[in-house]
């Protein structure tokens, strides 16, 4: 996969089977940003939606509701935005599939990446020490869906960080493991670059 600008627009293009994955996870981050905060699991509601700094403030709960409210709109004002692309990937193409985004809505679409990867990690109880892992054959330990869960983490890690190094290169230097564990690792950023350039079994696992 590859990202760069062209005529005021940042542009990733990959394989047919690099394409299927973004789309597997934009349709996901689509679904989850349609879903009102109290009916999403508790896991996934705590990552987006967490209460307790409203607890601490003593935010009444009518003001609590106004709250979520508030920020369950400013993610599904990028609805749009996201299935323009997922729309984009579905495209039959011969060759290389493209996503074309405008350079003033690319930080809309970076920000879902980090929600998705902040939701999975939360969901699939993902910390520094799975981020860690030594290579593909350490994932064996985990479950199917938490070795995919960390695979798209990673996947997405190394995509934010392309996206960055366009729209802001002041910001190029961004590890996106912080976002979930702490401080990034040498181990969790040698992972992010061993899963785009290995031979990876996981992209088998998006068939649709």
């Amino acid at each position: 996969m590859k990202v760069d600008r062209d005529q005021g627009r940042l542009r990733i293009s990959g394989n047919a089977m690099e394409a299927r994955v973004l789309r597997h996870i934009l349709d996901a981050i689509i679904t989850n940003y349609r879903t009102p905060p109290d009916q999403m699991d508790p896991k996934a509601a705590a990552a987006w939606y967490s209460t307790r700094g409203c607890q601490t403030a003593g935010l009444s709960a009518e003001d609590t509701r106004d709250w979520l409210e508030q920020l369950h709109g400013y993610r599904s004002a990028n609805l749009a935005l996201l299935e323009d692309c997922a729309a984009q990937l579905a495209r039959r193409a011969q060759g290389r599939r493209e996503l074309r985004v405008p350079l003033d809505q690319a930080e809309a679409l970076l920000t879902a990446f980090n929600d998705h990867r902040l939701l999975l990690a939360a969901r699939h109880d993902i910390g520094q020490e799975e981020m860690d892992l030594p290579g593909l054959h350490a994932l064996r330990k985990l479950s199917s869906e938490r070795q995919l869960a960390l695979f798209e983490i990673h996947f997405l890690a190394w995509l934010i960080g392309e996206m960055l190094r366009l729209i802001a290169p002041e910001a190029a230097s961004w590890q996106a493991s912080c976002a979930i564990a702490g401080e990034p690792t040498r181990a969790s950023q040698i992972n992010r670059q061993r899963i785009r350039t290995s031979p990876n079994p996981f992209f088998q696992s998006y068939t649709r």
